[in-house]
């Protein structure tokens, strides 16, 4: 895949005024819908910057108010961190609390509401078809929508690296002179220390998933994943890939020999095995795993668990 060809981002806007600070974060965002107020008995002031270019930017935002409001999916990867200030994300019935200096990876293909108050943040968006590029070279397979486990913890390492490497890029790209093929190399760097920073996955499509006709069967394999931590049904699949039902089962049933929910329930039994295998000593347990991807009945769980990866799950977990 040739890569899209990238537009200097330049940005620095300050206000006192609070529907232009709205306006300015809800720009990015078609789907976006912000709402902007002042906190406490004190003037309102903002701070907004972007640097870096249409592949990746870095950007700072100063708001001595609240901020909150909703984003539908969109087309950007985004990792976010607090300097200062208080904030947190709700997914469905999930709340993220930001933790000053500690980097988060948002949704990218779900709903989700936000809030923050009298924040300093600051965030690296990444293109997706830039980020997945650097993840089918590092695979040597050919780019997908990329699946993170955002729920894992980075390791200290992971971070380190993170930090490091955005020091870098940081410093290169603020520079008014710098050079298109060094902007590149540094969206590169920081898109590789992103997918250390979190396990991921891409969707596994079978090859002819990849042709051109097969588009509506990939976009609905690509929602499965995506959103396989939902309670999602056939018929939101259907309409995800813009397929009505009997196409839904006929494109599932020809391509992998499974109707839609059983290949949705192959997936979260992959995600389960994948939390098992990874899980620390004592954090977890079979059954808060089972119940986490929708498996109901513990013993049903263990023995499709069986069948699929040849061992229990309460051993995966000892392992």
């Amino acid at each position: 895949m040739r890569a899209l060809e990238n537009t200097p981002v330049r940005l620095e806007l300050t206000s006192s005024d609070l529907t232009t600070a709205r306006e300015t974060l809800e720009g990015p965002f078609a789907s976006g819908r912000f709402e902007a107020r002042p906190v406490r008995d004190r003037p309102f002031s903002f701070r907004h910057t972007a640097v870096g270019d249409t592949a990746m930017t870095l950007r700072e935002t100063r708001f001595s108010g609240h901020l909150g409001g909703g984003l539908a999916p969109h087309d950007e990867y985004v990792v976010a961190w607090m300097q200062s200030g208080t904030g947190s994300f709700t997914e469905g019935r999930d709340e993220t609390e930001f933790t000053s200096g500690m980097p988060v990876l948002l949704p990218l293909e779900t709903d989700y509401s936000f809030a923050f108050d009298d924040f300093v943040q600051k965030c690296v968006h990444f293109r997706t078809t830039d980020l997945e590029r650097v993840a089918a070279e590092r695979e040597g397979a050919a780019p997908g929508r990329l699946h993170f486990d955002r729920r894992a913890t980075p390791t200290p390492a992971a971070i380190r690296a993170w930090w490091n490497t955005l020091a870098l890029v940081s410093r290169t790209v603020t520079d008014p002179e710098v050079s298109p093929l060094l902007a590149s190399e540094m969206s590169r760097l920081a898109a590789v220390a992103l997918l250390q920073l979190y396990p991921y996955r891409s969707a596994d499509l079978p090859p002819q998933l990849q042709a051109p006709r097969n588009a509506r069967m990939r976009t609905a394999v690509e929602y499965v994943h995506a959103h396989a931590h939902l309670p999602i049904t056939s018929t939101d699949i259907a309409k995800a890939a813009d397929l009505s039902l009997r196409a839904l089962q006929e494109g599932f049933q020809r391509t992998f020999d499974l109707a839609p929910t059983a290949y949705l329930r192959q997936v979260r039994l992959d995600r389960a095995h994948d939390e098992l295998r990874s899980a620390a000593p004592g954090a977890t347990s079979v059954a808060t795993v089972a119940r986490t991807w929708g498996f109901a009945h513990l013993g049903r769980f263990s023995a499709s668990y069986m069948e699929r990866f040849g061992e229990y799950p309460r051993e995966t977990l000892a392992s």
